[in-house]
C-alpha cells in the first residue's frame, strides 16, 4: 500500500525550500533593503514553490499534493522565522504567525502543483 506522503519527494522539496529560505533570511539580515521590500513576499513565494515542486512531482491528487505542500511550507516557515529570530530581526511573537502563513502558502502551492501535473499529463496525450 502506498503511503499518503512520498518521503523522498518531500525531503527533496523541503531541502530546496529550507536552503532558499535560509539564504534569503541571511541575505535580508545583511541587506536592509531586501528585508524591507522583499523578505515577506520572497519567503512566502519560496514556501509556495516548494509545495508546488512536491505536488508536481507526486501527481497524486489534490489532497496528497496540498498535504505535502503544507508540510513543505511549514518547514520553510519554521526555518525562515526561527533563523530570523536567532539573528534578532523578528520578535518571538512573530513565530506562530509566520509559520501559519507559510504553511498555508505551501498548501496552496501544492494545489497549483497538482494542476500543473494534470496539465502536463493532458499535454502528453496531445503528443507534445
Amino acid at each position: 500500500m502506498k503511503g499518503i506522503v512520498d518521503r523522498r519527494l518531500l525531503s527533496r522539496a523541503v531541502l530546496v525550500g529550507v536552503l532558499f529560505e535560509a539564504g534569503l533570511t541571511v541575505a535580508s539580515h545583511y541587506k536592509p533593503w531586501l528585508k524591507i521590500h522583499f523578505q515577506l513576499f520572497g519567503a512566502m513565494m519560496i514556501a509556495g514553490t516548494a509545495g508546488l515542486l512536491y505536488a508536481r512531482d507526486l501527481a497524486g491528487g489534490f489532497a496528497k499534493g496540498s498535504l505535502g505542500g503544507l508540510a513543505c511550507g511549514a518547514a520553510c516557515g519554521l526555518t525562515a522565522v526561527a533563523l530570523s529570530n536567532v539573528l534578532g530581526d523578528r520578535p518571538d511573537i512573530f513565530l506562530p504567525y509566520g509559520v501559519m502563513v507559510m504553511t498555508f502558502t505551501g498548501a496552496i502551492g501544492g494545489i497549483f502543483g497538482q494542476l500543473d501535473a494534470m496539465m502536463r499529463a493532458f499535454l502528453k496525450t496531445l503528443g507534445r
